[in-house]
């Protein structure tokens, strides 16, 4: 591969990931996409879910968009980077699965942690091809945060089903079959590709955005499509007053034809069912509509991450947030 595309495509992934320029580069595969996807459907299912997990425990604001700094996707795996100890300790809690007596599994159920080195730590779904790194904080921050897991478990007299043999307990495989096989189901994992997509290119809501802030869910069914609902990933793009939102930015980097996500913009929504604010929001979906992406750029000034008006609890992360947000606007401004 010639140097000249090399340097071109790694340029293009750190917009994507947020790796480092060398990080970008040494993840480049001759005849492979600069940004693979999950080589099976076991690995999609999974990002999906982590994905899904990493929008519902965000319940805080975090320098980096969800409180992940990057993203380096590998076919057959994912790195997470956390950008906090206290962002670790609370998205680990949410992932590992526990049993409420009554029938309710709580996290992802049959996770399990396949290793824990000084790197971070590995998770994967028993039985299953499947594989995801988080890391960032230091080892002893993740085994703190199993540690105290454990420990909350323990005393709200719940079960703690990851640290069990490696096949899935009979609390897990109950819920999966009374939750997790229904239509919900079925297109959650149609749409599995989407929201692996998107993990997988985290990084453009650091770099591809100014905003202060990144939030979402998973919405429920639109009108505007016949016989089944795609799964719809909402995402509330937040900026403060004056900042130019840069939505064409966004929106061409998703649909990039190289780097991006099968997806374009989904005109027949608009006349369908349009929100109040439709010129700020952009929907995108597949062709086949088996998942909706939809971008919501809004402003609210939060005192919390404003150098002027926040607190000792948010002055480290308002400082990130302002250095992010001036680099981007900045680098945008340029194109």
């Amino acid at each position: 591969m010639p140097s000249e595309r090399i340097s071109r495509l790694a340029a293009r992934r750190q917009q994507y990931t947020n790796e480092t320029y060398q990080q970008a580069r040494d993840m480049l595969r001759p005849g492979r996409a600069p940004i693979p996807g999950a080589d099976c459907d076991e690995q999609r299912n999974f990002e999906a879910e982590l994905f899904y997990q990493l929008l519902e425990s965000h319940r805080d604001f975090t320098a980096y968009p969800f409180g992940i700094r990057r993203v380096r996707p590998q076919p057959d795996t994912i790195e997470l980077v956390v950008e906090s100890d206290e962002r670790a300790r609370r998205l680990l809690s949410w992932l590992l699965p526990s049993y409420e007596p009554g029938g309710e599994v709580h996290g992802i159920p049959g996770l399990r942690l396949r290793q824990r080195t000084a790197r971070g730590v590995e998770l994967h779904i028993a039985g299953q091809r499947t594989s995801a790194w988080l890391t960032g904080p230091h080892r002893d921050v993740w085994k703190r945060a199993e540690t105290e897991s454990l420990e909350h478990v323990a005393d709200i007299g719940w079960k703690a089903l990851w640290r069990g043999p490696e096949h899935w307990s009979t609390e897990e495989v109950a819920f999966e079959h009374e939750w997790n096989t229904g239509e919900w189901s079925r297109h959650f994992r149609a749409g599995a590709w989407s929201a692996s997509g998107l993990l997988r290119r985290l990084g453009i809501f650091h770099t591809l955005t100014a905003a202060d802030a990144v939030t979402g869910y998973k919405g429920l069914g639109i009108n505007g499509y016949g016989g089944s609902d795609p799964v719809r990933w909402c995402l509330d793009i937040i900026h403060r007053s004056g900042t130019r939102r840069h939505m064409h930015d966004l929106v061409e980097a998703v649909t990039d034809a190289e780097f991006g996500l099968p997806v374009s913009r989904a005109d027949h929504l608009d006349a369908i069912y349009p929100p109040e604010t439709m010129e700020n929001w952009i929907r995108l979906d597949d062709e086949a509509r088996t998942g909706l992406i939809e971008l919501r750029f809004t402003t609210w000034n939060y005192e919390q991450l404003q150098l002027a008006t926040c607190g000792p609890k948010y002055q480290a992360i308002a400082e990130v947030v302002e250095r992010r947000v001036t680099t981007a606007a900045q680098r945008l401004g340029r194109r």
